[in-house]
């Protein structure tokens, strides 16, 4: 930044030029860090650069109108912060792309400037990309991913130890990858989150975290069989080595290693497919007089290994996504397959249901009206009034209030400081420029490592630095900055007032419970469509539904968790119980996959004891699917959590339809309908045994929550 400052202020001698090379470089490394390959990176710094020239043509064009300048702000506003939601890079890149149009639209200028502008901002762009990529090229090594890694080879172990059969093994490494799964979590919630988009890697980073959950469950259970008993043990033997490796694999790469994750994952795959043609031949030839309980046995294998299987390839598709690892040699993943999901993802968060919309609508609204106030006020600096609301605006009143305390005593201490600097060094002209690296790198560090106040008293320090080499006026341009700041502080509080008085908080309560009565919605239309013959259109709308609603309760719960108050204990409770409603969507989607068992077997008969294996199940598919209905509509209404139907152990369980009833169907060549409804009822099972924990969980949060904050 000192650099290419002085190459435009002194060796060019422009102070357009000068403007714009400084506060790009601030731009580009301070307020933008993309994560991903070096190469990712250079992509995205490169489009980052194109799209601000085009943003700093647009102001400049714009900044002799006021209206004019007004709309288009809160224009470019709107689409930089809503299309975050579509992706981790441009809602990385949000704030400095933003920094580049306030600039130009608050100092006007002629069109004669926009060539000196945009060589400013190349300037600093060829300056700090080589600078990013090139000094400290290797990615500082994430904590939380670090963490993951950890759970991943700890899950991986329990693999291994159930599979070799030694139950003393296996109970410690049970007891393992519980600390371990607990551990990232409570890390996860731990640390600052900004809000990103549904489909990067940080999202994806948050969705392995609940895979590795649910993994972790479906590896503790004990095999049915020996390792060589059984059917197709060379399948079986196949997907539990296959599991374990991969799960090692991807382990490595979130440690930022090179691995062979995707080989691993690609082998699981087939050996899934092997298996689940195997064990479908294998059930289609049996017929009544088999043993049942030898039956029931190979059900519940065959179950746990596509849990199995299903539960790792997805851990997996996160893990290298949340390494930043994407495209068609990732498991089929192919440009159409994202544009699909993206357009799945803008369609969910195109309501004012949706935590991202408002707080989109919101920044462009406030960015706005503060570009407004600057240019009918005509504040010398009026880019200040701006930057200030851009850095206070939050997702509630509250917090935003609390922002600005922060930023105009930070900045108050940075007028006191940087004016002693100033007074000290006087017109000394060497010692002013000597002093601005410090001043830059203790804006750069100071944000993230100290506080926020911390933060915009070293950048206040740094302003009146860079306009005393531009034009010495003293200490009295940090007065201008403290009166713009009020200002821009000013302007976020009145739109966070106004536009969202309650904040987040209400809004994650609802998205809480509207995930939860969707998500049972589709798990019961999906069930009525397999086993009783259903229209498909019911569940296809219930997994649209139950898709939209999950999108907007990630984005609920990551915006509350980069704006919490709250202590890590509640914010753990949130996250188990946010990881309920996910729970029951992938288990609808399960019973939906066209591998499914039950697919193939829609219940007809009448006969006896199937009809009797029928009528528990219904009878306990209801009574869950209402329970977690029950639950999201006492989430929304702040009501106590319905009382847990199960005691939370699936092995305890005495209906009748867990076991597998042989009784003949309408042909020899057609599976046993009994088959799948057993299927079913053990996607059921891990539901009911979770109703306890989720009832726990939410009555704690209802407690702490008496005093503030949570989803009270």
């Amino acid at each position: 930044m000192p650099l290419a400052f002085a190459l435009s202020l002194v060796v060019v001698d422009d102070s357009q030029m000068a403007l714009f090379a400084s506060f790009g470089a601030m731009g580009l490394l301070v307020f933008v860090d993309f994560s991903g390959p070096p190469r990712t990176r250079l992509y995205a710094y490169l489009t980052l650069v194109a799209v601000g020239a085009l943003l700093i043509t647009m102001g400049t064009l714009c900044s002799h109108t006021t209206w004019l300048a007004a709309a288009v702000m809160g224009l470019v506003a709107f689409t930089i912060l809503f299309g975050g939601v579509l992706s981790d890079y441009v809602a990385a890149a949000r704030a400095g792309a933003m920094l580049t149009f306030v600039l130009a639209v608050m100092v006007p200028a002629d069109a004669a400037a926009i060539p000196m502008r945009l060589a400013g901002w190349a300037l600093a762009a060829a300056l700090c990309i080589p600078a990013t990529l090139l000094l400290w090229p290797a990615r500082a090594r994430s904590a939380v991913r670090h963490s993951a890694a950890q759970a991943a080879r700890a899950v991986a172990g329990l693999v291994d130890a159930r599979r070799g059969g030694d139950h003393a093994a296996a109970d410690a490494a049970a007891q393992a990858a519980h600390t371990a799964v607990v551990a990232v979590r409570d890390r996860f919630v731990s640390v600052a989150l900004r809000p990103s988009g549904t489909a990067g890697p940080t999202a994806a980073l948050a969705r392995l975290i609940e895979d590795l959950g649910w993994l972790q469950r479906v590896a503790v259970r004990v095999p049915a069989f020996a390792s060589a008993a059984g059917t197709c043990p060379r399948e079986r033997a196949e997907i539990e080595a296959e599991a374990a490796a991969a799960l090692r694999e991807v382990a490595r790469r979130l440690d930022g290693s090179p691995s062979d994750a995707v080989v691993h994952l690609e082998r699981l795959e087939a050996a899934d497919e092997v298996f689940g043609r195997a064990q479908l031949a294998h059930f289609g030839q049996m017929r009544p007089g088999r043993d049942e309980a030898e039956a029931t046995a190979e059900l519940d294998e065959a179950y746990r290994l596509r849990q199995l299987a299903f539960g790792t390839l997805q851990a997996g598709r996160d893990g290298l996504q949340a390494c930043g690892i994407r495209g068609a040699g990732v498991l089929g993943e192919t440009p159409r397959a994202r544009l699909r999901a993206a357009r799945r993802v803008a369609r969910a968060h195109a309501s004012l249901s949706s935590v991202w919309l408002r707080n989109s609508l919101r920044g462009a609204a406030g960015l706005a009206l503060a570009v407004l106030v600057g240019r009918v006020t005509d504040l010398q600096h009026a880019f200040w009034i701006v930057l200030g609301t851009l850095s206070v605006l939050r997702s509630s009143a509250l917090s935003t209030s609390a922002t600005v305390v922060s930023a105009l005593l930070g900045t108050i201490v940075g007028i006191v400081v940087g004016g002693a600097i100033v007074v000290v060094l006087g017109s000394d002209r060497g010692a002013l420029w000597a002093v601005l690296p410090f001043a830059v790198l203790l804006a750069g560090y100071a944000p993230q490592a100290l506080s926020f106040a911390a933060g915009q008293a070293s950048f206040t320090i740094v302003v009146l630095v860079l306009f005393n080499l531009i034009d010495p006026v003293g200490w009295r341009v940090g007065l201008v900055r403290v009166e713009d700041v009020a200002i821009g502080t000013a302007v976020s509080l009145l739109v966070g007032v106004l536009f969202w008085p309650h904040g987040a908080t209400a809004l994650l309560r609802s998205s809480l419970g509207a995930a939860y009565v969707a998500s049972a919605n589709y798990l019961d239309a999906t069930i009525t469509a397999l086993l009783a013959g259903g229209e498909r259109q019911q569940p296809a709308r219930a997994a649209r539904e139950a898709f939209d609603t999950a999108q907007l309760l990630d984005t609920a719960v990551r915006d509350y968790l980069a704006n919490r108050g709250s202590g890590r204990g509640r914010l753990h409770d949130l996250t188990v119980l946010s990881a309920g409603a996910n729970r029951v969507r992938r288990v609808a989607r399960l019973l939906q996959d066209p591998r499914s068992l039950s697919r193939l077997a829609p219940e007809e008969d009448q006969l006896p004891r199937l009809a009797e294996a029928r009528d528990g199940f219904d009878g306990e598919r209801h009574a869950l699917c209402d329970w977690y209905a029950a639950l999201g509509r006492s989430i929304s209404q702040r009501a106590p959590a319905p009382a847990p139907e199960q005691n939370g152990n699936a092995e305890g369980l005495t209906h009748t339809s867990r076991a597998v009833v042989l009784e003949r169907a309408r042909g020899d060549g057609d599976l046993q309908p009994g088959l799948a409804i057993a299927w079913a009822q053990r996607h059921l099972d891990v539901l009911a045994e979770f109703e306890p924990v989720l009832a726990s969980t939410y009555e704690r949060i209802i407690e702490s929550g008496s005093g503030g904050g949570g989803v009270r």
